[in-house]
């Protein structure tokens, strides 16, 4: 009977709609069996960081994302460089700059073409002119837009090759007005951050697309946690973990998998700050901090958690002894789980003595007692 009320609870019913069993043991019974019982709590006595017995250890990262490779589309040779490596950098703070020859012939090539559209939006100003006032026929006019709309295209083609490359509007508009080409191209950080790497030096010959930096974009780090078989089942995403003396970080993944050589679990959290005392590649250990309250949920002892099958129960204590009632349960760290069925703060349940109590709920021991549906009134006494 508890089996189909404890599997029907835990699908679906609420865990109060189901009457427990009682086992009837009378106070010597109790005493001879050695069955201590310990008080269903709402809140966790100690529930202070400093007072958590769970702690993970792991390794500071950067995120997979904060990673940014620098690259040139054009290529040439490197002149000078303008930062080292661990230096920090704001976006669009120059990284080097190089003699490129095809840097020369963008800036040529869109100067050109961009003539080229202005003669053709020129010519097409006139046509159409020319075209209200009777002078010449429509397909002058068809031909002198489709003209102005391709020159136009590859003008904007180049303009966009300038911005990829790192050229400013505001300097392709001097580069228009100046038309003084330049063989220096400056290649700039897109991004704020720390120069992890810089892996060219002066006089070097570059191609198009080489890496010439890597930079760590400025950011909350992760840190990559280890957590045991045991430890897994206490932690859920969203949790709050506390670095001592450094940083909070939040859980942003749990991994499924189990590490085959030391059956640990992985556990990725992400800084909540950007306190400089975490460093990648630095080791630190986090501790849970966990909750003093759980809505809904009353806290007891993890010794009073009996588990049948894939159901948990705990023996409730009443006037005829015992009541076996089903719960779901959560881990709450310190020897505490988080529990929510027909069980109220105040109540007691069994810490002690337990093997003895599922002797009796099995229908074996010396003086076995009688098993009956309790009832409700009684369940909670």
């Amino acid at each position: 009977m508890s089996l189909l009320c404890g599997s029907l609870l835990l699908a679906a019913a609420p865990l109060a709609q189901c009457a427990p069993e009682q086992l009837r043991i009378s106070d010597i019974q109790i005493a001879r069996a050695g069955i201590a019982v310990a008080p269903v709590l709402d809140t966790l006595a100690g529930a202070a960081p400093n007072s958590n017995d769970l702690v993970l250890a792991g390794t500071v990262v950067a995120p997979g994302t904060s990673l940014t490779l620098v690259s040139s589309q054009l290529g040439g040779v490197v002149q000078e460089i303008h930062v080292t490596s661990l230096q920090p950098v704001r976006a669009g703070a120059p990284l080097l700059t190089m003699f490129s020859q095809p840097w020369m012939e963008l800036q040529r090539e869109y100067l050109q073409l961009a003539t080229v559209a202005k003669l053709a939006s020129d010519k097409l100003a006139r046509d159409e002119s020319l075209f209200s006032d009777g002078i010449i026929a429509r397909s002058r006019v068809d031909e002198s837009r489709a003209a102005a709309q391709m020159a136009a295209l590859g003008a904007a083609e180049r303009y966009q090759s300038l911005r990829r490359v790192g050229l400013s509007a505001a300097a392709i508009k001097s580069l228009s007005a100046s038309r003084n080409l330049s063989p220096s191209l400056t290649v700039r950080a897109q991004y704020s951050g720390i120069v992890f790497e810089l892996p060219v030096s002066p006089g070097q010959q570059v191609d198009a697309g080489m890496t010439l930096a890597k930079v760590g974009r400025d950011g909350p780090l992760w840190v990559e946690l280890q957590a045991s078989r045991q430890q897994l089942p206490m932690l859920k995403v969203g949790d709050l973990l506390q670095v001592a003396g450094c940083s909070k970080l939040r859980v942003i993944a749990i991994s499924p998998l189990l590490n085959g050589a030391n059956q640990s679990g992985q556990v990725r959290a992400r800084q909540l700050d950007q306190d400089a005392c975490l460093k990648i590649n630095g080791f630190v250990e986090a501790r849970l901090l966990r909750a003093s309250q759980q809505g809904g949920s009353v806290a007891v002892p993890e010794a009073a958690l009996v588990q049948r099958g894939s159901d948990k129960f705990v023996f409730l204590r009443n006037q005829s002894g015992f009541a076996v009632v089903p719960v779901q349960a959560r881990a709450a760290g310190g020897g505490m789980v988080w529990i929510t069925g027909p069980v109220a703060v105040g109540d007691a349940v069994a810490t002690q003595g337990i093997v003895a109590l599922k002797g009796v709920w099995a229908g074996l021991g010396s003086a076995p007692a009688v098993v009956v549906p309790a009832s409700p009134a009684k369940a909670g006494q």
